[in-house]
């Protein structure tokens, strides 16, 4: 085993000493968003408040996105009184705030659409489609991580619930059924 351990060590300096090494996302507590009021707002500061904050990446192009935007305000309004914090957030390459604040104002979102620039929430929380959703806890820690549910742009009343059921299981001290799905979404258009 040493041998194995040494080898790994040499190989990673080689990786990086040659600029292959992979690139580390930025630390959570690190990264800000941007509203369409102009306000810089680090996510830390988007979840205090809140014992659970939800955070679904966005994408105005995606039909799966806008086939979800009425099971998000539902979920929005079934869990705002109980503290759950909501957060919709465009990580896309072409992504403005002045865009993204239009976006929210037509599709009727009671919570902020806030862009993330460059795409540094993203890479944090490795989130590659829209619809992928996100649960963080005050810490910042993630509690769940996938899809919304089921479905990906037809909708069926027989589809898992995993959004909404892990919230429900959280705020009653327990933990997800499922702490990780596939979101379904499209691919967020980075380049």
């Amino acid at each position: 085993m040493p041998r194995l351990s040494s080898l790994a060590v040499s190989l990673s300096f080689v990786l990086v000493a040659f600029g292959c090494a992979p690139a580390t996302a930025p630390r959570l507590a690190d990264v800000t968003l941007r509203g369409g009021d102009g306000s810089v707002r680090p996510i830390s500061e988007v979840a205090r408040g809140a014992p659970l904050t939800v955070v679904t990446f966005f994408s105005a192009a995606c039909p799966c996105q806008r086939a979800h935007d009425p099971v998000l305000r539902d979920l929005f309004a079934r869990f705002r009184g109980r503290g759950v914090a909501f957060v919709a957030v465009d990580s896309e390459a072409r992504a403005t705030p002045t865009a993204d604040a239009a976006e929210a104002r037509e599709r009727a979102y009671p919570y902020p659409l806030l862009t993330d620039a460059g795409g540094a929430l993203a890479d944090a929380l490795h989130a590659e489609y829209a619809t992928y959703s996100v649960i963080l806890d005050t810490s910042l820690r993630v509690r769940y991580r996938g899809a919304i549910d089921s479905d990906k742009n037809h909708l069926h009343d027989d589809a898992r619930r995993y959004l909404g059921d892990a919230l429900e299981r959280l705020l009653a001290g327990g933990e997800p059924e499922h702490a990780e799905t596939e979101a379904l979404g499209c691919t967020l258009r980075r380049r």
